[in-house]
């Protein structure tokens, strides 16, 4: 399977759109997600207002962290495709990957923690500072630690880390031992669902392990060998499956048993819209989702304090917030270009 530059931008601008919406709206409408530990609650909440005049908000709310899964997929995609089973340095491989991490995550984070911590006079925690620093935090104890210090979000950089990391370990299994542990971990999460508490769930969900369906299906689809196909039917194909892809996809979000196959159908369906539509904002929007993910925490974090005693309707807000992000990531996107490029 092979996915062209435009389709690759194409998915990662639906999932930093998702991301970015979501993680605004999920504070404001008090409607929670299952991403890191199902709660029957959560789900209760959604339904309940799904036909209400806010139904699009509570929609970005409740289902919006499905993006996450999509860049986990374009990791294990685009690693197999561009280091395969050939000859890797690890010392090299890693310190390329820290380095681009750090570049991202460093210099925003420092931001948004004087800003959050000396200009907000938020209390701050020097244990869970260095962690994220040092991309340790998911290992912390969730339910001891919180993430007191804020923007949990950034809890990403230490688990694609451990991805990056992983990768190395099994990158040369074939692809039946790729399937095995695609299984293995659908049925993790069906134990972790079923008999973890919701802090044990989110230790789980905030490292690899909680996450490798997608990341292995990305590595798969890299292997998956072409197939010729006439347009009119490739696109016939693609419309079937993202209907079908998007029907199971809502059962899997709202009904508790199917709740582990999310991750699955969201692929599918992503894979086959991009294959049925593509956009140029949309493609912009993967084009600089770095800089997207890494600046709106702390433009939701300045909009949440100003916001607190506003008037202003949700659209206003979501706009507001929106109108920010793309502008500062814009920039960001530009200074960075010109530094990877010295």
């Amino acid at each position: 399977m092979e996915l062209s530059r435009q389709q690759c931008d194409n998915i990662k601008g639906y999932a930093i759109l998702l991301i970015v919406v979501h993680n605004f709206v999920d504070h404001l409408l008090g409607i929670h997600c299952n991403e890191m530990a199902y709660s029957q609650a959560n789900t209760d909440a959604f339904l309940s207002g799904v036909f209400s005049s806010a139904a699009v908000w509570q929609l970005f709310s409740f289902a919006g962290w499905v993006g996450v899964v999509m860049f986990l997929f374009l990791s294990g995609y685009g690693l197999m495709r561009k280091y395969g089973t050939g000859p890797i340095q690890p010392g090299a491989y890693a310190k390329s990957h820290l380095a681009k991490l750090w570049r991202l995550l460093v210099p925003v984070f420092l931001l948004y923690f004087v800003i959050y911590h000396y200009g907000f006079q938020q209390d701050h925690n020097w244990q869970s500072v260095i962690a994220q620093l040092t991309f340790t935090i998911n290992l912390l104890d969730y339910g001891k630690n919180c993430f007191l210090t804020e923007p949990g979000v950034y809890w990403f950089f230490g688990a694609i880390l451990q991805f990056y990391l992983l990768f190395l370990a099994i990158r040369r299994l074939d692809n039946r031992w790729l399937w095995f542990i695609v299984a293995l971990s659908l049925t993790l999460n069906y134990i972790v669902i079923y008999t973890f508490s919701a802090d044990a769930s989110w230790w789980v969900r905030q490292n690899a392990i909680g996450w490798m369906v997608p990341f292995v299906m990305g590595m798969l689809a890299a292997r998956m060998p072409m197939r010729e196909q006439q347009p009119q039917h490739q696109l016939s194909m693609n419309v079937v499956l993202c209907i079908v892809a998007l029907i199971m996809l809502s059962l899997c979000l709202t009904i508790k048993a199917l709740a582990p196959f999310t991750e699955v159908f969201t692929i599918l369906f992503f894979v086959a819209l991009t294959g049925i539509f593509s956009s140029r904002i949309i493609a912009y929007c993967g084009a600089i989702s770095a800089s997207l993910f890494v600046i709106h925490p702390f433009v939701r974090m300045i909009c949440y304090h100003y916001f607190s005693t506003s008037q202003l309707s949700t659209i206003a807000m979501v706009a507001i917030y929106l109108i920010a992000v793309f502008v500062l990531s814009g920039f960001h996107h530009l200074i960075m270009k010109r530094y990877s490029t010295r």
